[in-house]
C-alpha cells in the first residue's frame, strides 16, 4: 500500500504523529518536532510502503549516493536510533517500525491520510446544566463511543488501571558510549496539570476501599490519553495526601487547596465520591465528581452520575471525556481509547488485588503489597503492569534478583500498554538490570516528548547518578530549575543536586542542596519530603564529620517517618544516628541503633535493610573487640545479601571481613577475601568500596612482609578515594601509607603525614582515627629520638580513647606506650615490660593475634633492651615461628632481625 505515493497531500498520520512530505515536518498533536534530514527521509521511506520490508539495501541507495564513502551500517543504525527517540519507539517492543534482522526495517503501525481541519471529528456532547445549579449534572451518562473495548463486571470485581510507575535504585555502572546530550527542559511549554485526588468511598463497606484506587488511576490514565494534559503521578497524590492529612475528599477548603496545588505543582484537581445503591436499585452506582481550581478554590465543573455496576468505568471514561471538553482538549480518538483499554487486567479478581496492593505499596507496606501482587499475577500471569508492580515491590524489599526478574517480564508483556506508560515499564526495566545506558536512553527520550514533566526529568537524573554521570546529572538538574512556577522550585530538585553532589564527592554542596530542599519542605508542609531532606543532610553532615548535628538531623528525620508510618524510612534515620555515634566513639550507643533499625527492616520484611544492619553491627563488634562476634555478623550479612542477589552488599561484606580475618591473624584469607571484594566492586562501578578493598589488600601484603606491594596498593586505594572525595577514607589510608614509612625506617616521612592527618582528625572531631593517627605519630617521634613529643602525643590518644571505643586501637596505643615508657626518664622502666605482658595476655584472649604477635615483638625488644638476653631470645625465637606460620611476615621477619643483632652483640 503505497499510502504517500499516492496522496496528493503527501500528508499522513499515525498515532498521534502526523507528517508533512511537502514541508519536510514531523509534528505530533500538531507541534513540529526536531527531526534531522537522515531519519526523516528513512521515516517517508517506510511510510511509502507501510507493512512492507525496506530493505538496507535500498535505505543505503536512497540516502548515500554511489560515490559516497560512509561506515554506512553505523550511520544507518545511529539515524534509525534519533528515529526511534523521536517517535517514541523501541527496537525491542516496536510500535511503529519493526527491524527484521540483517534484512531491513518494516512500518507496522496503521497509516491514514491527514485530512482537513474542517473534516475533524466533532467534541463529545456537552451536557446541559440547569440554571439552578450552574456546575452540576445529574443524569445517566451516554455510554462512550469505544466503550465495546471494555470488559465490564460488578463493583466488587472492576477493571482499573495500574498508575506511572518509576523506581530508582542506587546502583553504580557507566554511560561512556555516547556524548551527553541535555534534554530541552528548559524551553518547555508547560501542559494544563491535573491530579485525581481519590474517591472517598461512602458506602463505608472495607470490601470496596479498593474502588478508591481503581476509579483514581483509571482517571488519571483517561485524562492522560492524547499527552495533551500533564497528570500528577498517583504516587505524588499518595504523599501529599499523608503529608497534608487529607481522609476527607468532600470538604477542602481554600487554604487546603492552595496547599495541594503548590506541593503537587498543580493547577487543577479532581475529586470526588462513589457509593453502591444497594440491591433494590438493581446494582446501581452513584459517582459524584468535581472539578476543582487549587489556585481560586473554585468548583469549575460538577457531575453527579448513576449508572449500573457492570458499567462504572464506562461512567468514569465518560466523565473523563466531559471533563476533557470543559478544559478545551480533545477528545481521545478510537486508537487511543485502544492503547487505554489494553493496559487493563481481563480478570476481575486480579484487578482487585492489583488495586489493593498499589493502595499498599503507596503507604510504605512493600511486603503485603508484594503478596498481593503475586496473587493478581497468578490469576493474570500475562498482566504487564502487575509485574511491574511486583517489580517495584520487590525493589523496596531489598531483592534485586527478584525485582530484575519481574521487571524483564513486565517489559516483554508490555506492547499493549499505553506509550509513555511502556516506556516506563522499560525504564524501570533497564534499571534493575543495572542496564544504565538504556535507561538513560529511555528517560531522555520521555525528557524530550515531555519537556513540561518533572517526574521524567528526576528519573533522568537519578539514572545518570546512578550510572556515575554526576556532571550530566548537574545540567539535567540544572535544566529542571528553568521550569516554569512551582515545578522548577521543587524541594525534589534539590534533593536530586544533593545526590549529584554526594556522587561526586562534594559533601558540602551535598549539605547545601538538602538543607534548601528542607527549607522548601518545611515551608509546603511536605513532611515526608522534609523527613527525606533531613536524613540526607545527616549523611552530609556525617561525610563532614559534624556528628552532633548529623544525630539532630537524624533524629528529626525518624520523628517525621514515624506519624506517616514509613517504617522503612524510620530504621534508615535511626540507622544513621548509629553511624553518627559510631564515628564520634560511641559504639554502644551505635549498637542500640542498629539493633532498633534490624528489628525495623525485620519487621517490615526488607533483607536489604536487615542485610546492611547486620554488617554496621559487624563493625561495632570489631571495635569492642569481640572478633568472633564481629565475624557472624558480617557472614550473616553476606548469606542475606547473597539471598537477594545484592553484588554491593556482598562486596561490602567481605572488604569488612577482611580486617578480621587478619586482626584474627589469618593475612592470606584477609587478603584473598579483600581481592574478591574488589572484583567484584570493580565489576559494578562501585568506587568507594573498591578503594576500602584495595587498603585491605595492602594491609594484608604488609602483614606478609611485602611492603612494596603494599605501598603500590594503597597508593591505589588512595587515588580513588581522593577522586570520589572522600577525606575520611582517604585519611586512613595516608595513616596506612605512614605505617609503611615506618616499616621502612622512614621516620621523617611517617612524622610528616601522621601529623597532618592527626590535625584533620581531630577537627573532623573523627575519634578512634584521630587516636589512630597520634598513636602513628609517637611512633614516628620515638623513632627519631623524640622521646618527650611521643610521651605526648601517645597520652592525647590515650585521653581520645577514653571518649571512644575501638579495641584494635587501645591494643596498639598500649604497645606503643609501654615502648615510650622504657625510654623515658621516669623510673621504673621495668613496668613496661609488664605492661606489655599483660598486653600479650589481652591480645590472646580477645583473639586479636595481629597485636599479640606486636606486642611479643616490643616485649622481646625490651628484654633484649635491659640485658634479659636469654628469655628474650627465647621469646623472639617462638615469635619468629609462631608468626612465620600464620603469615605474618612481617613480625618473623623484625624478630629475626632482633635475633640477628644480638647474636652480633654477643659475639662482639
Amino acid at each position: 500500500m503505497e499510502v504517500l505515493a499516492h496522496s496528493p497531500s503527501r500528508s499522513v498520520r499515525f498515532g498521534v504523529f502526523e507528517i508533512d512530505l511537502q514541508a519536510a515536518e514531523l509534528k505530533k498533536h500538531g507541534i513540529r518536532l526536531k527531526l534531522q534530514d537522515q531519519p526523516f527521509h528513512i521515516l517517508s521511506l517506510l511510510l511509502e510502503r507501510p507493512g512492507e520490508l525496506v530493505t538496507r539495501e535500498e535505505l543505503r541507495q536512497k540516502l548515500w549516493s554511489a560515490d559516497t564513502f560512509v561506515d554506512f551500517d553505523r550511520n544507518l543504525n545511529k539515524a534509525m536510533n534519533k528515529l526511534r527517540i523521536a517517535l517514541c519507539d523501541s527496537a525491542e517492543s516496536p510500535r511503529f517500525i519493526e527491524t527484521l534482522h540483517r534484512r531491513g526495517y518494516r512500518f507496522i503501525a496503521p497509516v491514514h491520510l491527514a485530512v482537513s481541519a474542517s473534516s475533524n471529528s466533532a467534541p463529545p456532547p456537552q451536557v446541559s446544566v440547569p440554571e439552578s445549579v450552574p456546575h452540576l449534572v445529574s443524569e445517566k451518562m451516554p455510554r462512550r463511543r469505544a466503550s465495546d473495548m471494555r470488559p465490564s463486571w460488578k463493583i466488587r470485581g472492576m477493571r482499573i488501571l495500574a498508575p506511572l510507575i518509576v523506581a530508582g535504585c542506587v546502583i553504580a555502572a557507566l554511560w561512556y558510549f555516547r556524548p551527553h546530550i541535555p534534554p530541552a527542559i528548559s524551553s518547555a511549554m508547560p501542559r494544563r496539570s491535573i491530579a485525581v485526588l481519590g474517591f472517598k468511598n461512602l458506602s463505608g463497606r472495607a470490601d470496596e476501599a479498593w474502588v478508591s484506587t481503581a476509579l483514581a488511576d483509571w482517571l488519571t490514565t483517561e485524562l492522560a490519553a492524547g499527552e495533551q494534559l500533564r497528570t500528577i503521578p498517583a504516587e505524588s497524590v499518595a504523599r501529599t495526601r499523608i503529608e497534608l492529612s487529607l481522609p476527607d475528599l468532600e470538604i477542602l477548603g481554600r487554604g487546603s487547596l492552595a496547599q495541594i496545588g503548590k506541593n503537587l505543582g498543580t493547577e487543577l484537581v479532581v475529586m470526588g465520591s462513589y457509593a453502591s445503591l444497594g440491591e433494590k436499585s438493581g446494582g446501581q452506582v452513584r459517582l459524584d465528581l468535581r472539578l476543582i481550581n487549587t489556585q481560586t478554590g473554585d468548583t469549575i465543573y460538577a457531575v453527579s452520575q448513576t449508572g449500573t455496576e457492570a458499567h462504572l468505568f464506562e461512567l468514569i471514561s465518560t466523565a473523563g471525556e466531559h471533563l476533557r471538553a470543559k478544559l478545551g482538549i480533545r477528545a481521545v480518538t478510537s486508537e487511543q481509547a485502544a492503547e487505554v483499554a489494553g493496559a487493563l487486567p481481563s480478570n476481575h479478581d486480579a484487578a482487585r488485588l492489583y488495586s489493593q496492593g498499589l493502595g499498599k505499596l503507596r503507604v510504605f507496606d512493600a511486603l503485603t503489597a508484594r503478596q498481593l501482587f503475586e496473587k493478581a499475577i497468578a490469576i493474570e500471569p500475562k498482566y504487564a503492569l502487575a509485574h511491574s508492580a511486583l517489580a517495584t515491590a520487590w525493589a523496596a524489599l531489598g531483592y534485586d534478583e527478584n525485582a530484575s526478574t519481574e521487571a524483564k517480564m513486565a517489559f516483554e508483556l508490555s506492547s499493549p500498554l499505553p506509550r509513555a506508560e511502556r516506556l516506563l515499564v522499560e525504564g524501570l526495566y533497564h534499571e534493575m538490570s543495572k542496564n544504565w545506558e538504556k535507561a538513560i536512553e529511555i528517560y531522555h527520550a520521555l525528557v524530550e516528548f515531555f519537556p513540561d514533566s518533572l517526574d521524567y526529568g528526576l528519573a533522568l537524573a537519578d539514572a545518570q547518578v546512578n550510572a556515575g554521570r554526576g556532571k550530566d546529572a548537574e545540567e539535567t538538574i540544572e535544566a529542571l530549575r528553568k521550569l516554569p512556577q512551582p515545578l522548577g522550585n521543587d524541594a525534589r530538585i534539590d534533593l536530586a543536586d544533593a545526590r549529584a553532589a554526594e556522587t561526586l564527592g562534594d559533601f558540602r554542596r551535598d549539605l547545601d542542596a538538602a538543607t534548601r530542599a528542607a527549607e522548601k519542605a518545611r515551608a509546603a508542609g511536605a513532611s515526608l519530603l522534609l523527613a527525606q531532606a533531613r536524613a540526607d543532610q545527616a549523611w552530609a553532615l556525617e561525610n563532614l564529620a559534624r556528628f552532633d548535628d548529623a544525630t539532630a538531623a537524624a533524629d528529626e528525620a525518624k520523628n517525621l517517618y514515624a506519624p506517616a508510618g514509613d517504617k522503612r524510612g524510620v530504621a534508615r534515620a535511626t540507622n544513621y544516628t548509629g553511624i553518627a555515634l559510631q564515628y564520634a566513639g560511641n559504639p554502644l550507643g551505635a549498637k542500640t541503633k542498629y539493633e532498633e533499625a534490624l528489628a525495623l527492616y525485620r519487621e517490615i520484611g526488607n533483607k536489604w535493610g536487615a542485610a546492611n544492619e547486620l554488617d554496621d553491627l559487624g563493625d561495632v563488634l570489631l571495635a569492642l573487640g569481640d572478633l568472633d562476634g564481629a565475624r557472624h555478623e558480617y557472614e550473616l550479612s553476606m548469606t542475606a545479601y547473597r539471598e537477594i542477589g545484592h553484588e554491593d552488599g556482598i562486596a561490602l561484606a567481605k572488604g569488612a571481613l577482611a580486617s578480621v580475618l587478619l586482626a584474627a591473624g589469618d593475612p592470606a584469607a584477609a587478603r584473598q577475601t579483600a581481592e574478591e571484594s574488589v572484583e567484584i566492586c570493580r565489576r559494578i562501578g562501585d568506587r568507594a568500596k573498591t578503594a576500602i578493598g584495595l587498603d585491605g589488600i595492602a594491609k594484608a601484603l604488609r602483614a606478609q612482609g611485602k611492603l612494596d606491594a603494599a605501598q603500590e596498593t594503597e597508593m591505589a586505594a588512595l587515588k580513588e578515594f581522593e577522586e570520589i572525595g572522600d577525606k575520611l577514607g582517604g585519611a586512613r589510608v595516608q595513616l596506612a601509607i605512614a605505617q609503611l614509612a615506618i616499616d621502612q625506617g622512614n621516620a621523617s616521612e611517617a612524622a610528616a603525614v601522621a601529623g597532618k592527618i592527626a590535625d584533620e582528625l581531630v577537627k573532623g572531631d573523627a575519634k578512634p582515627d584521630a587516636a589512630l593517627a597520634h598513636v602513628v605519630l609517637s611512633q614516628a617521634m620515638l623513632m627519631q629520638g623524640n622521646v618527650t613529643d611521643a610521651a605526648r602525643l601517645i597520652a592525647r590518644a590515650a585521653s581520645i580513647l577514653q571518649e571512644s571505643h575501638n579495641r584494635g586501637v587501645e591494643l596498639f596505643a598500649a604497645i606503643v606506650s609501654a615502648r615510650v615508657r622504657a625510654v623515658s626518664a621516669a623510673p621504673p622502666r621495668n613496668h613496661a615490660i609488664d605492661d606489655l605482658q599483660q598486653i600479650v595476655l589481652e591480645a590472646g584472649k580477645s583473639r586479636f593475634v595481629n597485636r599479640q604477635f606486636e606486642a611479643q615483638l616490643a616485649l622481646g625488644e625490651l628484654k633484649l633492651k635491659f640485658g634479659n638476653s636469654t628469655d628474650a631470645r627465647a621469646n623472639l625465637q617462638a615469635l619468629q615461628k609462631d608468626a612465620s606460620a600464620r603469615g605474618f611476615q612481617l613480625i618473623a621477619a623484625k624478630a629475626a632481625q632482633d635475633l640477628g643483632t644480638s647474636q652480633q652483640a654477643k659475639g662482639d
